[in-house]
């Protein structure tokens, strides 16, 4: 096209197509220029001409393209429970249904009803933590690493934390914990080995500068063999005796002792607090099956320094994801949780159900390329468990010719079927596909040996 062809933006709008396009109309605009300026820029390397359609319709792409920047739902057969990239732990329908009214019409977030008196919004969830972990209060922040730094921040400046050299980690996503500690304006002090730290190495340590002893839950790694390590309930002993905080960042978080759902045993916030930790904090998201927060509990004077400390207000936690977490602990309350949280309920099937599930499947798929397997393991991810697998079933295909064609078509749907690759086998691991779904998966199989 030659560029003094090129169609002005005036009539461009006037374009049917581009009438119908529902977007703001300087927005519109802008897409417009943008398109024409690129053609301008880039008119002498184009090979052919440009007809006026392909510009009107490279537009309408763009607007299209636009509207998809947000979040959509994917389909996970992956078999990681806890998928950070996918949005860790999925929520509770009715705890979903529950926060509709608050998005729509007005609540009580930080209002008393019976004295008409302003309230602290983390107020009632400290209520329900407390009951849950044995803890004299409670608050919440945003995310678990804010509630760290919200727990160091108050200590004052330019005083040191003792924490053992096994612990000093990283957190997920580059960032650690030597990083947050700096940021909090406290100076870390290192102790012990990588593989051996005792009590004597935190007591010869502690000084008129030492503002806390943190301990960091090893929940995404393993040291094992030649190895020692200071337990919470000997750390608060040497806090008592020098009137000095034990922080305890349990990471994951449970509430509930894992190992009935055939996990090892995990330490609970509940273990934390009456073995003698003064703050414990864990993340919503995790094992506690809930929404992003970073919740904290202990002492009532530690946590009210925290909640008056200005960084608190910077990092406090939105009433959507607040109204989720309080449904969320008001399940481990009822004892529903295992029905209600979604993380629960799809750790609890067992391997011979998720089988059924398979074999069913595998009959509506066609073609003979899909089979039922049940040499398939789960994992739970998000950062907790790192050694272990559960035997789980599911949908897997052995053809190395359109592994990875079949990969790339699911993958490009509406919505998108995430599976795993293992020694040239793709695998959809029902553990983490909700049964609603079945039927989308077996019609998108199906077509795709339908081109």
């Amino acid at each position: 096209m030659n560029l003094r062809n090129i169609p002005s933006v005036n009539k461009i709008l006037i374009n049917k197509k581009i009438e119908n396009l529902r977007i703001n109309k300087v927005i519109l605009k802008d897409i417009i220029n943008k398109e024409l300026e690129d053609l301008r820029k880039n008119s002498d390397n184009k090979n052919g001409e440009i007809s006026e359609k392909q510009i009107i319709d490279n537009i309408v792409q763009n607007v299209e393209t636009l509207k998809k920047l947000k979040f959509s739902k994917v389909i996970n057969g992956t078999g990681v429970l806890l998928h950070t990239n996918l949005g860790r732990s999925p929520i509770s329908k009715k705890s979903i249904k529950n926060i509709e009214t608050l998005v729509t019409d007005y609540s009580d977030l930080e209002l008393n009803i019976s004295n008409k008196k302003r309230n602290k919004r983390t107020e009632r969830t400290s209520n329900l933590l407390t009951i849950l972990t044995g803890a004299e209060s409670g608050t919440v922040v945003n995310n678990n690493a804010m509630a760290l730094l919200c727990c160091l921040a108050p200590l004052g400046k330019n005083k040191e934390i003792l924490i053992s050299r096994s612990e000093s980690v990283e957190i997920g996503g580059g960032f650690r914990i030597p990083e947050i500690i700096e940021l909090s304006g406290l100076s870390i002090k290192d102790v012990g080995t990588t593989n051996k730290t005792y009590i004597s190495d935190y007591e010869k340590n502690i000084n008129s500068n030492t503002a806390a002893i943190l301990k960091v839950h090893k929940s995404n790694y393993k040291i094992k063999g030649f190895t020692e390590e200071v337990s919470i309930r000997e750390l608060s002993k040497i806090g008592n005796k020098a009137h000095i905080p034990i922080i305890h960042d349990l990471g994951s978080g449970a509430l509930i002792n894992t190992s009935q759902f055939g996990l090892p045993e995990e330490k609970t916030v509940s273990d934390s607090i009456k073995e003698g930790a003064t703050i414990t904090l864990f993340s919503g998201d995790k094992l506690l099956g809930g929404p992003q927060a970073g919740i904290i509990v202990g002492e009532k004077k530690y946590i009210e320094k925290i909640n008056n400390f200005p960084l608190s207000r910077a990092a406090r936690i939105d009433k959507l994801n607040l109204n989720i977490l309080q449904q969320t602990l008001l399940y481990y309350i009822s004892g529903e949780y295992e029905e209600e949280i979604p993380f629960w309920s799809m750790l609890r099937k067992t391997q011979k159900e998720l089988l059924e599930r398979a074999k069913f499947i595998e009959k509506k798929i066609n073609g003979n390329f899909f089979t039922s397997s049940e040499n398939i393991k789960s994992t739970i991810g998000g950062g907790t468990f790192p050694d272990t697998y559960i035997d789980s079933a599911g949908i897997v295909l052995n053809n190395k010719k359109i592994i990875r064609e079949i990969e790339s078509f699911l993958l490009e749907q509406e919505i998108p079927i995430i599976g795993r690759i293992e020694k040239d086998i793709l695998i959809f691991d029902l553990r983490t596909i909700v049964e609603h779904n079945d039927e989308y998966f077996i019609e998108k199989i199906n077509m795709f040996f339908k081109k």
